[in-house]
């Protein structure tokens, strides 16, 4: 059986009191948290369209049932559309069950409310058969040759500082920038093995939404693997999490910066960042002291996607791996579910309707060759699970889903192993997995 809490706590306090000679502090008052626990009737959460889901969920204090308050239950298309909403008398009812279905491929999302708390259990129909919302613009892929071909006339003007703090005698890192369109620049992290003969296996990464890198890899290039890190933002980063913060803040006013330059496609913020890291790992991929056919990229959310974009746009990537993969399946909303991060699009503006197919990952999937895994959390509010099938089941080269009926907006330790020992035998580092494993 599948399970999810989330325990907030109600109340906690500290109590201080000062005098003249001595500060004395109170003991924290100690509360116990609520807690909302819900399970689906079948291990894994998935379902066949037209079959009955039993939700099973308790609200919990101290470890024990609550015999007072009501708690609201909502059924929904995967945090969009209602499909139901009842009342629960925890007094009468606690444990409680909640029937439901969905006749069509899609996520029923089970959302138990009391007062500030909540708790989410996922049920997967058929998610195998989720079709995608958007639709692959005619000019998709001239769209995005012209860009390519737009920045392939400015000079790439690669800026390498190298970085003694973080170098030792085994790899040098530095910070790493190229021209871009629109006279920006964009900036990342390059580490290099030094106490080893190339050519080297190379691994490109894309952090999740936020400020970004502000410091080298300094895990990957320890196997001997040459790693590129790069931010999706034009702004040089510092090397300080508080100075990065401050300069993301700015960034983000009045508006954060995903949804920066919609509804034209091309002022949106992403297409700077979508030419900007292709052009640096066609960069990475023609140094002396890489090994081409051992090329890899991982990421999750934000990274999730820029994988799937870059593996769909740039065939020097020969494997992949995407966590919660962002930016799919924008028009999800047209079918009454959940869109995947930003939501760029969430009624019917047609502007940004029109745009945000160029910039769905889901359409970059389609181009995917190259063997990949992703992972999907039933009860991600951020990056829903219909919006990450619906790339998926685009992608035509040999695949593996993670399914974590359990998970929200996160990485699972299961995914997360099998994620290094995949990536480190595509890497040659290792005997390869064959070819894949649960």
């Amino acid at each position: 059986m599948s399970r999810t809490s989330f325990m907030l706590s109600t109340a906690a306090a500290a109590l201080s009191t000062f005098c003249q000679f001595s500060a004395l502090a109170a003991d924290p008052v100690k509360v116990d948290p609520v807690k909302i626990q819900v399970a689906t009737d079948h291990r894994d959460a998935l379902y066949k369209c037209g079959e009955k889901v039993i939700f099973q969920g308790t609200v919990t204090k101290a470890d024990k049932p609550l015999t007072a308050g009501k708690a609201t239950v909502r059924l929904s298309n995967d945090g969009m559309k209602t499909i139901s909403t009842q009342e629960i008398d925890l007094a009468k009812n606690n444990p409680f069950k909640v029937e439901g279905t969905m006749t069509v491929p899609g996520f029923l999302q089970c959302a138990v409310v009391l007062d500030k708390d909540r708790g989410y259990a996922g049920a997967g129909f058929d998610p195998e058969k989720i079709q995608a919302a958007a639709n692959l613009p005619e000019d998709f892929t001239k769209f995005w040759d012209d860009g390519i071909q737009e920045l392939n006339k400015i000079p790439p003007d690669v800026k390498l500082e190298p970085l003694p703090k973080f170098s030792t005698p085994q790899f040098d890192c530095f910070k790493i920038s190229f021209a871009n369109i629109d006279n920006t620049r964009i900036y990342g992290f390059l580490s290099v093995p030094k106490d080893k003969k190339g050519p080297f296996p190379a691994i490109v990464n894309v952090p999740g939404a936020g400020p970004g890198h502000c410091s080298p890899d300094t895990g990957w290039v320890r196997s001997g693997v040459i790693v590129l890190l790069m931010n999706v933002h034009q702004y040089n980063p510092p090397t300080s999490d508080a100075e990065i913060r401050k300069i993301y803040e700015e960034l983000n006013k009045p508006l954060t910066y995903c949804y920066q330059g919609a509804p034209d496609r091309d002022k949106y913020y992403f297409k700077k960042s979508i030419l900007g890291i292709n052009r640096a790992i066609n960069w990475l991929a023609e140094r002396p002291d890489v090994d081409k056919e051992h090329f890899a990229m991982f990421g999750s959310s934000q990274g999730g996607a820029f994988t799937l974009i870059m593996s769909g746009l740039n065939k020097n990537i020969k494997a992949a791996s995407a966590n919660v993969p962002a930016l799919c399946d924008h028009a999800g909303y047209k079918l009454d579910r959940s869109p995947g991060w930003p939501r760029v699009v969430t009624n019917n503006d047609p502007d940004k309707l029109k745009m945000s197919g160029y910039f769905d990952a889901v359409n970059f999937a389609r181009n995917i060759t190259c063997p990949i895994i992703v992972s999907v959390g039933f009860i991600d509010t951020t990056c829903s699970p219909s919006s990450v099938y619906a790339a998926y089941n685009t992608i035509q080269s040999p695949k593996m889903i993670f399914n974590e009926p359990d998970m929200a907006h996160n990485q699972s330790k299961r995914f997360g192993d099998y994620q290094i020992e995949w990536l480190r035998g595509k890497l040659g580092l290792t005997k390869e997995t064959p070819p894949f494993k649960k």
